[in-house]
């Protein structure tokens, strides 16, 4: 919003102003919970590990037979 203030005769000074918002410690700390997620699930990826299924079976392998 554009206010004009005078500044004497025929001095005019125009100043813009934009609504502030305060800061909320809930969406900081959110975002950061977000943040930290997704570096976790990105992390977990390029390592190879399998976020559904965590605790995995070993597989048995079948003797091969060679004749």
């Amino acid at each position: 919003m554009k206010t004009i203030y005078s500044m004497g005769k025929g001095k005019y000074v125009i100043l813009d102003s934009y609504e502030s918002y305060p800061e909320n410690r809930l969406g900081s700390i959110a975002i950061a919970l977000l943040a930290l997620l997704l570096a976790t699930i990105s992390g977990m990826a390029l390592v190879g590990v399998d976020l559904t299924n965590i605790n995995p079976q070993p597989v048995k392998s079948q003797p091969t037979i060679t004749r």
